[in-house]
């Protein structure tokens, strides 16, 4: 533990004020949580983790059940009165093995303490007429629209469950919309200059964390039971790095030979430029580049950690083309700015945070990157086209897009580095959908520049 920083065991008061920021600023939850959970005794990580997450999760339906008790709509009550009805109420109906009681006796003492007594009876009556009516809150949604039912239920806007219903069909919008409200597993992505993956799971399972090797993956995890991941010594040591299985697949389809220039064009946090640093063994060169200085600075944190020393971590606007790379680059990675619609169940605020248009904004951006990209390779040089959205219109449509406007480009079979998995990769693309393979909703599409 580092000098003054002291550990509490009101775990509500630090959910709630991680709730705070989540709401007030549109911090991302993954953020706010790696930061305040640092705050609390181990004991308490899990049912804080769970909590905040599961606020987030599920704002609408926590809305419309306060509503529905408070003489004040949920929209018009101060923040703190706010987030503590809402953490009260997740509790209450989603977390297994709570004590009502207690939920109720803890949120009228932490208003007491934040506002006044007026306020902390005005939680105890809101909280105790929801406990009284819980059955028939639940019937009661059960009655509604079907869409205004599915948008309470599982807390979606209803332009979203549309578009979801337009592409996965009515009989599977559940399914889709109850895997994207689980809690995502941890992905990890072994450090193979580092050790191998039977070494690094022994040591992990010395300390009790469990150890599943990915579907697809070759190099990654999925880790259960850990607790404070940065504190490990394997961490510490750079023996691996936390990545989705998704986003490992893009240096998994992109296979670099050792000794290349690699070009990864929009690179933090810095995953995927990482990993096809270390599939080149420490050999060619990575050029890392984004558009703010703190992002670089993430990028240049792993490198540090991970005793990578074939990286260059550079500011620049992938959206602007740079004439002195023109035709000089091996592979680029092209992991274009997106919707974000498939990695809901890691940042659970994606879905009130964008709006219907963000597609049609991003694609002409989207379009604009990759064209720049395409510019950077050498003959016979290969290019990924990633997105962490399910929505075709900024994965497929862009790609076809491209073809049909650059005949030195085709589509290349992807079959071997995906396992034979997907229908798609013979033609040179695959679709993750979360409720189909149970990772996070990717597009990844591998091009080659071709002589014409």
């Amino acid at each position: 533990m580092k000098a003054g920083v002291f550990l509490t065991d009101n775990y509500r008061a630090v959910s709630i004020q991680s709730l705070k920021k989540i709401h007030q600023n549109n911090s991302y939850s993954n953020i706010v949580i790696n930061n305040d959970i640092k705050q609390l005794d181990e004991k308490f990580h899990n049912v804080y983790r769970k909590s905040v997450l599961g606020v987030v999760e599920n704002i609408y339906f926590l809305d419309y059940v306060i509503n529905k008790f408070s003489s004040t709509k949920a929209k018009k009550l101060q923040t703190e009165l706010l987030i503590t009805l809402r953490l009260a109420v997740y509790q209450i109906f989603f977390l297994e093995n709570s004590k009502e009681f207690v939920i109720v006796n803890e949120s009228v003492e932490h208003i007491k303490e934040k506002i006044d007594i007026r306020a902390s009876k005005f939680v105890n009556a809101v909280l105790r007429n929801i406990l009284r009516n819980k059955e028939q809150i639940l019937k009661d949604i059960e009655k509604l629209d079907r869409i205004e039912y599915l948008s309470i239920r599982y807390s979606y806007p209803v332009w979203i469950i549309k578009k979801f219903i337009s592409q996965f069909g009515e009989d599977k919008i559940e399914e889709v919309l109850s895997k994207n409200n689980e809690e995502a597993k941890l992905n990890i992505r072994v450090n193979t200059l580092k050790t191998t993956k039977d070494e690094l799971r022994k040591s992990l399972e010395q300390k009790n964390i469990v150890c599943t090797d990915c579907k697809i993956a070759k190099k990654g995890m999925i880790l259960e039971n850990v607790i404070n991941l940065e504190k490990l010594e394997e961490y510490k040591n750079g023996l691996f790095s936390v990545q989705s299985e998704s986003s490992m697949l893009v240096g998994q389809i992109l296979n670099p030979r050792e000794g290349s220039l690699i070009l990864d064009i929009c690179a933090a946090p810095g995953g995927k430029t990482t990993d096809a640093a270390e599939r080149l063994n420490n050999t060619g060169t990575v050029i890392s580049r984004d558009l703010y200085e703190h992002k670089i600075r993430l990028i240049k944190n792993e490198i540090k950690r991970l005793r990578l020393n074939n990286v260059k971590a550079q500011i620049f606007d992938a959206s602007h083309f740079d004439a002195e790379l023109e035709n000089k680059i091996d592979y680029c990675i092209v992991d274009v700015p997106c919707s974000g619609l498939g990695i809901i169940m890691r940042k659970p605020e994606i879905k009130y945070n964008r709006q219907e248009s963000d597609s049609e904004n991003l694609f002409d951006l989207q379009y604009k990157i990759l064209e720049n990209a395409s510019k950077y390779l050498k003959q016979n040089a290969e290019l990924i086209y990633s997105t962490c959205t399910t929505d075709k219109k900024e994965n497929i449509e862009v790609i076809n897009r491209f073809i049909e406007r650059n005949p030195d480009y085709e589509m290349v079979d992807i079959s071997n580095e995906t396992n034979n998995i997907f229908d798609t990769s013979k033609k040179g693309y695959i679709e993750i959908y979360p409720h189909v393979h149970d990772m996070d909703g990717f597009f990844v599409a591998k091009l080659r520049k071709i002589m014409l």
